[in-house]
């Protein structure tokens, strides 16, 4: 009989570490899941619940002022300022590696820099807000390396131009166009398509 006991209490030890070892791993996935699953470049496989369309659409920099000039430093270690660009329509676009609809939107913003790249009248500068990067800045440039991305990647160290753009959602995108004024402002993920529309509508935008 306590033979029997033994057997019993140790079957269900096993059962109990088992199952706390099965809740860790799902929470672990369910966590992991914001980062890695959404990695197709496909909008419809980022869930509506990851980008809130109820944020006010009026934070940021109004459309139709000037751009605000900086000087960041690339990723490959080349200084530029935004005037350097003017002449041109300038996406400019705000990301951190971990954030979900950046990494979604990353692969179309590829995808057309490759279509447009030799225009010159047309440039991509993303601006990593390196401040927010969890851990090592080491996982901007792995990001960088695995999804192949070849336009300007701006390191935004202290934060700076983060704040003087008042970007508060991620990603978020201004198109700049060649006069330096901002002509759009969006805060979800881009594809293709939106991100030719917006270029275009550049082009045609006046200031009042």
């Amino acid at each position: 009989m306590k033979k029997i006991r033994i057997l019993f209490i140790t079957l269900a030890a096993i059962l109990v570490v088992a199952m706390i070892t099965i809740m860790i791993t799902t929470n672990m996935k369910t966590k992991d899941k914001g980062l890695d699953e959404y990695e197709s470049g496909n909008l419809e496989d980022l869930p509506d619940n990851l980008v809130d369309e109820s944020l006010d659409v009026e934070s940021g920099i109004d459309v139709g002022h000037h751009a605000p000039d900086f000087k960041l430093t690339t990723l490959t270690g080349e200084v530029v300022n935004l005037s350097d660009y003017r002449g041109k329509t300038v996406m400019l676009n705000f990301w951190a590696s971990w954030c979900p609809p950046c990494r979604v939107e990353m692969p179309h913003m590829e995808t057309y820099y490759q279509e447009y790249k030799d225009q010159d009248n047309i440039e991509i500068l993303a601006v990593n807000m390196t401040t927010l990067e969890r851990g090592s800045q080491e996982k901007v440039p792995e990001f960088v390396d695995k999804h192949g991305l070849t336009f300007p990647i701006l390191m935004d160290e202290k934060g700076e131009v983060m704040d003087l753009y008042k970007v508060i959602v991620y990603p978020t995108t201004y198109i700049v166009n060649p006069e330096g004024v901002i002509t759009d402002k969006v805060m979800i993920p881009l594809d293709v398509e939106v991100i030719k529309w917006l270029i275009e509508n550049s082009e045609e935008f006046r200031v009042d």
